[in-house]
């Protein structure tokens, strides 16, 4: 990764493309083949490491602009997107939950360490306003499954004393991307206090990212792959009658953002191996714990 386009502020480099046009990409290209040729005349024995820390480092925080976005290929809900992920060959699936699949669900979600986790509002559209809406929809993912948990008229009873233990549990790691605004509206709405939570974003900003970089960004930077992103259907009615199933869209999308955090989370800790004395001692501690989790939750089960 370029240090040269790091260092580039977002606003120049716009400027830049706008006034050299059709030569931009050639001329960002030779920068970074000149950078290149810069790092390979420095390093040593002594301080590969540590360029290639930084060259690492940098390429992880650094914004992809839209025409590069443009370029990856669409992240896939099918197939688990991190090398060594358990399975990861195997179908991932969407299973929306009803009552009578409850427990099927929840048998499945207790046997794993880790959990992507997300929620689903019903935008409001008033100006200025902060959306006070209650949660309509949980997503929480497991290794082979999105569980869509419907929060809405008889469901919320059965479901809400379902995933309290889970998610107020110690014993399991809940991984999301920008989760206050859940963890705050799960608590208002079901009183439910999450708890062993890890934030990506908060990964991030260990690494020196700006304060929330948001889910397509960090899906870009560590997998190499296009979120797909649409506000239509972030606005959409996730708060429907249980007579009116959800469609094909809001189902993709809304297992897409759980599944992409565990996938990210696996793909970092595969990057960030070879540099975990050089990473910051909040980070190597917050790393050291997801590996006791798994550790300590597979005894307990005896996994």
């Amino acid at each position: 990764m370029s240090l040269f386009k790091f260092g580039l502020a977002a606003d120049k480099a716009a400027l830049i493309r706008r006034e050299l046009g059709k030569d931009a990409a050639a001329y960002f290209a030779a920068m970074q083949i000149a950078e290149a040729a810069f790092f390979r005349s420095v390093t040593t024995e002594q301080n590969q490491l540590q360029l290639h820390w930084l060259q690492m480092r940098t390429g992880l925080i650094t914004r992809v602009d839209d025409s590069e976005l443009a370029k990856l290929n669409d992240y896939s809900i099918e197939h688990a997107q991190a090398s060594d992920i358990e399975g990861n060959k195997a179908l991932r699936r969407i299973s929306v939950v009803t009552q009578a699949s409850l427990h099927a669900a929840m048998t499945d979600i207790s046997s794993q360490a880790w959990l992507g986790f997300d929620t689903e509002t019903a935008a409001t559209f008033e100006k200025g306003r902060r959306n006070s809406n209650p949660i309509s929809l949980i997503q929480i993912a497991t290794a082979s499954h999105c569980y869509l948990f419907r929060m809405i008229d008889d469901n919320i009873a059965p479901f809400q004393a379902a995933l309290q233990p889970i998610l107020s549990s110690d014993k399991q790691l809940k991984v999301g991307i920008g989760l206050r605004g859940d963890i705050n509206a799960m608590k208002r709405d079901f009183e439910i206090n999450m708890t062993h939570i890890l934030d990506l974003n908060w990964l991030m900003n260990q690494l020196g990212a700006p304060k929330q970089m948001g889910t397509q960004q960090i899906a870009a930077s560590v997998l190499k792959l296009k979120l797909p992103k649409s506000k239509k259907v972030t606005l959409s009615n996730w708060a429907k009658p249980l007579s009116e199933p959800l469609s094909e869209l809001q189902l993709q999308y809304a297992a897409a953002d759980t599944l992409v955090a565990l996938d990210i989370l696996h793909q970092l800790i595969n990057l960030l191996r070879p540099y975990q004395a050089l990473c910051p001692q909040s980070l190597q501690q917050r790393l050291a714990e997801c590996k006791k989790v798994t550790a300590c939750f597979m005894a307990d089960t005896g996994q």
